[in-house]
């Protein structure tokens, strides 16, 4: 009997921080074979460092559109290019280190502020911590607290508001240092000083954003804005 494969380690294909061209190819997508297509042969091309709004009616896919771009969900047909290169063949593990994504359901886990921002990482970078804290302007609002960085939150951010909750899982995004960075409602719950600094901040690190959003002002900070409903079977530029 010949031996298994050995599992290749898992490596960063992009630059960190630095933004990378994204492109939706003919891609179609279902939820089964008895329900209507979400999409159609959709086309969408994202420039390196290009911010995007995905717009639309409640329903109308974007949640989606951003899982299947992640690669958490799997096309019925047509691809994902990252860089020119096919997500399926870059390794969805290896895309997924040059990534970092901010979902509706994403939470914060039992653990100080520290082990939340940089994912529980061995060896914790606590001056990119700070620096990431800072893009999402939490910093200040993290020392005054009795604790600082140190301070145990709960699965559920006990002790933490929402707005704060946000930014912290903001921070956690940009501390992987993504190319790409898919944002789902991440900022509604900031009010519009928040928002406006972070989208400032985060504009200044050249990031490709695929942003979905229904509040004018986040809509407002992208570059381009797609609405779905009527894009969902065409080509989009």
């Amino acid at each position: 009997f010949s031996e298994p494969e050995k599992e290749l380690p898992s490596r960063r294909v992009f630059t960190a921080n630095t933004g990378v061209k994204l492109e939706v190819r003919n891609l179609s997508y279902q939820y089964d074979p008895f329900s209507q297509p979400i999409f159609t042969n959709l086309n969408i091309t994202v420039a390196p460092g290009e911010s995007v709004a995905l717009i639309g009616p409640s329903g109308v896919g974007k949640t989606t559109l951003l899982k299947v771009m992640c690669g958490l969900l799997s096309p019925d047909s047509g691809e994902i290019l990252a860089d020119n290169l096919e997500i399926q063949k870059i390794g969805l593990n290896n895309y997924r280190l040059g990534i970092a994504c901010v979902l509706q359901e994403d939470r914060l886990f039992s653990g100080s502020l520290i082990d939340n921002i940089s994912g529980f990482d061995d060896n914790p970078d606590l001056e990119f911590v700070m620096e990431c804290a800072k893009h999402c302007n939490i910093h200040d609002e993290i020392m005054k607290m009795a604790m600082g960085y140190e301070t145990i939150v709960g699965e559920l951010g006990l002790g933490i508001s929402g707005g704060q909750k946000q930014r912290i899982l903001i921070a956690r995004a940009l501390y992987r240092k993504p190319s790409i960075l898919f944002m789902d409602e991440a900022t509604s719950h900031l009010d519009l000083r928040n928002e406006s600094v972070i989208n400032q901040s985060i504009s200044a690190l050249s990031i490709t954003r695929i942003i979905v959003a229904h509040r004018p002002s986040t809509i407002a900070s992208a570059d381009r804005v797609i609405d779905l409903s009527q894009s969902k079977s065409m080509a989009t530029a």
